[in-house]
């Protein structure tokens, strides 16, 4: 048991070292901003949706056809020129509650650092009466029958998120409340990029990541646990009439049945938007179940309380994430 022991604390040894680096000067915030009427909802702080459509524009003396985020005036333009009525306008929501450290965070801040980027939301969930018009096109959508070759009065719409960088040393903690302490403000939003050529970075779910490496270090160990006792009683395969290395083996087998679901459903559910704490706290909570489990089975083969309680644990993440992914895909 020793060297399983070492292993469990090095285990947590490394989690809390997880922790601390999670909980850096990182501002976050429980809201899900969502733009409702196209069931696209924001990664992080804000959520802006630009709406284009294709108008004719006067130009020496004759006429041009754009995309445009603003209506065109057509009223003195030749018969076959007129420009149809804008049917929808880009918006922009942002999260009313943010907070670093727990202490709220000023909208000074958000003002002052917060940075527009373009990303390509998840079109599976779009509302059956926008269905029948849009159709994914490049990072966004469109309603154009031929992409290639659109019309007048077609749409072109991209959402764009608003992230926030670490802020430690840029904000200062005032009656009870940070605020800026330097930097200029963003500069004018940069023009709406082609939708259908501008190409977007997957968000990496660096939170799941940690603890998947966490969790291969512990198998690494399990395994190593497993080949210890297999060397001790001479068994190459099966178990053979040694109890230890039956609860080894059973161990082993019962953390690779549950942990790489789990860990799948986390790091599915942070690419999603869910928030980082709660896919940190999911992450902690499977740890120490699968320390626990390890501890309570290795030691002997009946009820423990270690075995009761990580696998309860284990459960607990793996269905609070099953109805957490479901929730995610319906809404």
């Amino acid at each position: 048991m020793r060297p399983a022991l070492r292993g469990i604390l090095a285990l947590l040894m490394l989690l809390a070292a997880g922790f601390v680096h999670a909980q850096e000067s990182e501002p976050v915030s429980d809201e899900v901003v969502r733009d409702r009427e196209f069931g696209v909802s924001a990664r992080h702080f804000g959520l802006e949706r630009r709406v284009e459509m294709y108008q004719w524009r006067a130009k020496d003396g004759g006429f041009e056809r754009v995309w445009s985020e603003t209506p065109i005036d057509s009223s003195g333009y030749t018969q076959g020129h007129e420009n149809p009525e804008f049917p929808m306008r880009g918006r922009r929501w942002t999260a009313e509650h943010v907070t670093l450290d727990d202490k709220p965070v000023d909208r000074s801040v958000i003002e002052q650092y917060g940075q527009w980027r373009l990303f390509r939301p998840n079109f599976s969930a779009l509302p059956g009466n926008l269905a029948a018009t849009f159709q994914p096109e490049g990072d966004g959508l469109g309603s154009a029958e031929n992409p290639l070759d659109p019309q007048i009065g077609d749409l072109r719409i991209g959402w764009r998120e608003l992230t926030l960088p670490p802020l430690k040393g840029r904000v200062s903690l005032e009656r009870g409340t940070w605020f800026p302490i330097a930097g200029d403000p963003i500069g004018d939003d940069p023009p709406l990029p082609q939708l259908a050529t501008q190409a977007v970075a997957m968000p990496l779910p660096t939170t799941t990541l940690l603890f998947a490496a966490l969790h291969a270090l512990m198998l690494m160990g399990l395994t190593a646990q497993v080949s210890r006792w297999r060397a001790k009683a001479q068994v190459g395969i099966g178990a053979g009439d040694c109890k230890e290395l039956k609860r080894w083996v059973r161990v082993h087998g019962n953390f690779t049945e549950y942990v790489p679901m789990t860990l799948l459903l986390l790091a599915l559910l942070e690419i999603t938007g869910v928030g980082r704490q709660w896919i940190f706290t999911g992450g902690a909570l499977l740890l120490l179940g699968r320390v626990l489990h390890a501890w309570g089975l290795g030691r002997h083969a009946g009820t423990s309380i270690g075995r009761f309680v990580g696998m309860v644990l284990t459960m607990v993440v793996l269905g609070s994430a099953a109805v957490a992914a479901l929730w995610v895909t319906m809404r």
